[in-house]
């Protein structure tokens, strides 16, 4: 536990406080992944450049960088898609091939073949693994996937963009 009383003694000079933006933090560590399919059976990742996403891999340090959008994705994690609609504007760009979207990801994994013919936002809980799981495995992270966080989307035949699955209980907090 981090000592109160340095704030204290400083409280009446009015330079620090107990005060901080995140007093308290969640519990769970929940993240956002986006996929996209090409035969509606295998999804592919697309991959985050700042986010946990590889259990493999050591958490990063981008300071003093602020990754915006993986940042604003932690936030929509907490709450509902409707609450945060600009998820699915972020799988229709997907879908699109919006350039503009995709320099938002470490890569496009369907930059060399077809495009996706659906995108979709599962919902994954993150947590670190034990010491003695990060030294037999070497994996950083355990998670588990919680279901899908929005509805899938998907170009018909006519070309036009459609919702073609309700969001599962994931998105439902």
């Amino acid at each position: 536990m981090i000592p109160s009383w340095p704030a204290e003694a400083l409280a009446p000079l009015r330079v620090a406080n107990s005060y901080g933006l995140f007093a308290v933090m969640t519990a769970a560590r929940y993240e956002i992944e986006f996929q996209g399919t090409t035969d509606g059976r295998t999804w592919i990742v697309y991959p985050f450049r700042y986010k946990p996403q590889n259990v493999d891999e050591a958490p990063g340090i981008y300071a003093p960088y602020q990754p915006r959008f993986d940042w604003n994705l932690w936030f929509a994690s907490l709450g509902g898609w409707r609450q945060y609609s600009w998820v699915l504007s972020v799988e229709k760009d997907l879908l699109e091939q919006d350039q503009d979207v995709l320099s938002l990801f470490k890569s496009d994994p369907f930059s060399s073949g077809r495009p996706p013919i659906a995108v979709r936002a599962v919902l994954w809980r993150y947590w670190f693994s034990t010491p003695a799981e990060k030294a037999k495995t070497g994996a950083w992270w355990d998670r588990k996937l919680l279901g899908l966080y929005a509805p899938i989307l998907a170009r018909g035949q006519d070309g036009k963009i459609y919702a073609v699955a309700p969001p599962g209980v994931a998105g439902a907090r």
